[in-house]
């Protein structure tokens, strides 16, 4: 095949619906072509690098090479059984490497051969329904959903082969750095949870010879851990797999590509307060609390550590690429944890999907809710519904 007709042929696969109109996936299917014709077949921290910008990528910390990869095989065999089925060319890249492998449909049966076939075809579709009768039964024994199997708010993530990515809002630090008398330390600031904001910081400080700089590490929050074990009890037995990242350390590239979920204190949410203040509460930077249909102001009051009352919000929204955003914030880490229960508590998603049946009609596509959070310490916890809608988007 000469360049131009295989470019050609690549760019078909790749503006095809099946394909998905991806530019993660389409960047991806031209650099493993690239590199098999180059005669240098790529490891995963190559990919990983020139892909998705991760230098410091570590395969044995994270899925997100092999899990994109798998993605790309499904999405070149539905352009296959679609657009596809009439190609004579065909691009693989088989299991257990990211070569990928150039070739022509194999012909038809050699005729010799389809009277043989005409003669077991019978008896091989008797034993492929007995075959499939007898999985079935053996599955509906052995196979064990997740208790949220049926759950209309879950439906999207269960049904979607995307990614499954769990944001989870952390604590920004920087370092202090007197130049003058060659000292340094660690700040954890409230004020400031993002590059942006130590921008500014940097932009307004007065003092001579301070220098700030961003850390390459963050501070987890304590209920970080639960949100992790939650999600993981749902998905598990729904046979689906996740990563982990940190809001701080969140590439604004991986967006179109995943179905997120995101958790923690509004303030370290980032690019994702953007989608908070899409719904009717948004979230004040300044006063550090939630306004509802831009009058009604709602502030944490109480002792953290003892009893006292978080505000929280669950949203649904639309991301750029036909996936889905699921945000669980809380102007305290009792309200995002809380926020999230709500999502993960077989008990409680119940409850809510009947509140929105009784007060919708139906479980919306999109939707926003708002929780008065109460309780002692982080540890007895109680929800109340303030506010339900369907999020309605321009």
């Amino acid at each position: 095949m000469m360049e131009y007709e295989y470019e050609k042929y690549l760019n078909k696969i790749i503006a095809s619906k099946s394909f998905g109109n991806s530019p993660t996936y389409s960047n991806l299917l031209r650099y493993l072509i690239q590199c098999t014709r180059a005669n240098a077949i790529p490891k995963e921290t190559e990919i990983a690098a020139q892909i998705f910008g991760k230098k410091d990528f570590d395969p044995s910390q994270s899925t997100l090479i092999r899990v994109n990869i798998y993605n790309l095989r499904k999405k070149l065999k539905t352009y296959y059984l679609n657009e596809g089925a009439k190609d004579q060319m065909v691009l693989r890249i088989p299991k257990g490497g990211y070569e990928v492998k150039f070739g022509r449909k194999e012909s038809a049966v050699p005729a010799n051969k389809k009277e043989v076939l005409q003669k077991l075809l019978p008896a091989a579709l008797i034993l492929l329904v007995a075959s499939l009768f007898l999985n079935g039964f053996l599955f509906s024994k052995t196979n064990d959903h997740s208790p949220l199997h049926n759950s209309a708010l879950w439906k999207d993530i269960f049904d979607s082969d995307r990614n499954i990515m769990l944001l989870v809002g952390d604590l920004y630090l920087y370092e202090e750095i007197d130049t003058i008398n060659e000292t340094q330390k660690t700040i954890r600031n409230p004020l400031v949870n993002t590059k942006e904001d130590l921008e500014a910081l940097h932009n307004n400080a007065n003092a001579t010879g301070i220098l700030y700089e961003p850390l390459p590490y963050s501070l987890l929050i304590r209920n970080s851990t639960s949100w992790v074990k939650d999600l993981s009890k749902v998905l598990n037995g729904e046979n689906k797999n996740f990563s982990v990242r940190m809001a701080s350390r969140f590439n604004a590239k991986e967006l179109p590509d995943n179905d997120i979920l995101v958790v923690g204190m509004a303030k370290t949410l980032g690019i994702f307060r953007d989608y908070i203040n899409r719904s009717s509460i948004k979230y004040d930077v300044e006063s550090r609390g939630f306004l509802f249909n831009e009058k009604d102001f709602f502030a944490p009051s109480g002792d953290p550590e003892n009893h006292h009352t978080d505000y929280a919000l669950m949203l649904k929204v639309p991301g750029p690429n036909g996936n889905n955003i699921y945000i669980f914030a809380g102007i305290w880490d009792t309200g995002a944890s809380q926020s999230f229960k709500n999502f993960t508590d077989v008990k409680l998603v119940k409850a809510l999907e009947r509140k929105m049946i009784r007060e919708l009609g139906d479980t919306p596509e999109y939707f926003e809710v708002f929780f008065k959070v109460s309780g002692v310490d982080r540890m007895e916890l109680s929800s109340e519904i303030m506010h339900l809608a369907e999020l309605k988007l321009n």
